[in-house]
């Protein structure tokens, strides 16, 4: 990236950045703090560079001035000196600091920064740069609770507890009110959020609110949430191999013969694409659409087959479907338990007799069915028809769930409960617990 004249476009670019950022409200925050630093890190850098790059060229301007004489005349014996001037070499800072500096800055920021120049529009919004701003990235891992009817959004981080009361409230701006309209099918990977709304599907950015609008598959009906005769499994997840996001739909009916349908659509070709003879010889034992679970680059769903429960997972990089059975003392129906992420495990969470209590199971060795453990039994006090659902987990282990209510519930390793808080986070009495979609999401995306 070149460096000109102090009144030159990329310095003075630096310098307006500094002065903006700089005037941002007084409130202190850490983010704020290093995005700071690192500019000033970096306009610092860019003086210095400047004025070594200064002295050496005035010193080379002068020793590089060559004086040719020329006698024009024999009778005036004249002499007139031709002075010519060799180009200087331009000055820049490397775009190896730049691009180290900006890669140590959160997404807002380098989002905002897209519009310092044009080499540094291309340099963020370069799919390496993407990636490597992901893994270097202290990954943040949120809740975030989504009203249905008034489209805001809040966040907590959780590790530390379960406080909402200083969560700030944001509102989409690009969701309209819809009459009878609800999200649904919620789910995250790698920052981005993806949920259904109004006959759409979207993959949004909770951050920034940048998001995409993805249409229903070619051949899906537009109410196919509400039809009661077809399954539709549903899953959103990221292709490591191509660094491509998908979303994939699965579809079946309750009649005896397999009549099914898969297939994805890809972020990267923006286009619906249905994967050819897939064999589906399952059934759930609910209607509503479900959402699997992503872990290590494969989605994955629960199913029953001829009677015994069942995961069916799609590989996100090879496209297709493969199966893997419980242990026989796993003997628990679809509507009663879930596949979720314990720690580093793919887990199911089982809801026991009564309510009373949740089994939770882990799969310690990726899929090898006879790893399946029980780890942990929760003690449930929660009176019907609510129930206790896990969302995630801390890194110490514990296990955070909501109530189906409006209460956030922690249980240790132990099983025991350790904390509980409301989250009535809205302020509007329109926003009951009943419209509200909780999700989680680890780190942000650019």
């Amino acid at each position: 990236m070149e460096l000109k004249n102090p009144g030159g476009n990329i310095f003075s670019n630096l310098q307006v950045v500094i002065t903006m950022f700089c005037s941002i409200n007084n409130k202190s925050s850490t983010r704020k703090i290093v995005e700071h630093r690192s500019l000033k890190i970096l306009l610092n850098s860019a003086i210095g560079l400047h004025t070594l790059f200064g002295s050496a060229l005035k010193a080379r301007q002068n020793n590089a001035k060559v004086h040719e004489v020329h006698a024009n005349s024999a009778e005036n014996n004249e002499k007139k000196t031709k002075t010519t001037t060799t180009t200087p070499p331009k000055s820049y800072v490397p775009t190896e600091m730049i691009t180290k500096i900006l890669l140590s800055l959160p997404v807002k920021s380098l989002i905002r920064f897209k519009c310092v120049s044009k080499p540094w529009l291309s340099l963020i919004s370069d799919p390496m740069f993407a990636e490597s701003h992901f893994q270097l990235t202290t990954h943040t891992r949120k809740i975030w609770f989504i009203s249905n009817d008034l489209h805001q959004t809040t966040s907590i981080d959780f590790e530390e507890q379960l406080d909402l009361e200083i969560a700030s409230i944001k509102r989409f701006g690009f969701l309209h009110p819809q009459a009878n309209s609800l999200i649904q099918i919620i789910s995250s990977c790698r920052g981005f959020i993806f949920f259904y709304y109004s006959s759409s599907f979207f993959i949004m950015n909770p951050c920034t609110k940048v998001h995409k609008q993805i249409p229903l598959a070619p051949d899906e009906f537009e109410t196919n949430l509400e039809l009661g005769y077809i399954y539709y499994l549903y899953g959103f997840g990221y292709d490591q191999l191509r660094d491509d996001y998908l979303v994939v739909s699965l579809s079946c009916t309750l009649a005896e013969e397999d009549i099914s349908r898969l297939e994805y659509f890809s972020l990267k070709d923006n286009k619906w694409k249905e994967i050819k003879n897939t064999h589906f010889p399952y059934t759930l034992d609910k209607i509503d659409p479900r959402v699997g679970s992503l872990y290590n680059d494969v989605i994955h769903w629960l199913a029953l087959h001829s009677g015994s429960l069942m995961e069916v997972n799609i590989d996100l990089s090879e496209r297709k479907l493969f199966e893997i059975s419980f242990p026989n003392d796993v003997e628990h129906k679809c509507d009663h338990c879930e596949l979720w992420i314990f720690g580093e495990f793919l887990s199911l969470w089982a809801t026991g007799c009564e309510n009373k209590r949740i089994e939770i199971w882990v799969m310690k060795e990726y899929k090898d069915h006879l790893s399946w453990i029980k780890t942990i039994v929760l003690s449930i006090h929660i009176l019907p028809p609510h129930k206790f659902s896990p969302i995630c987990s801390t890194k110490n282990g514990d296990i955070i769930g909501t109530d189906g209510e409006n209460i956030l519930l922690r249980y240790n390793d132990k099983g025991e409960s350790i904390e509980g808080s409301s989250y009535s986070c809205f302020p509007d009495s329109a926003v009951s617990s009943e419209s509200l979609s909780i999700v989680y999401t680890d780190s942000a995306s650019l």
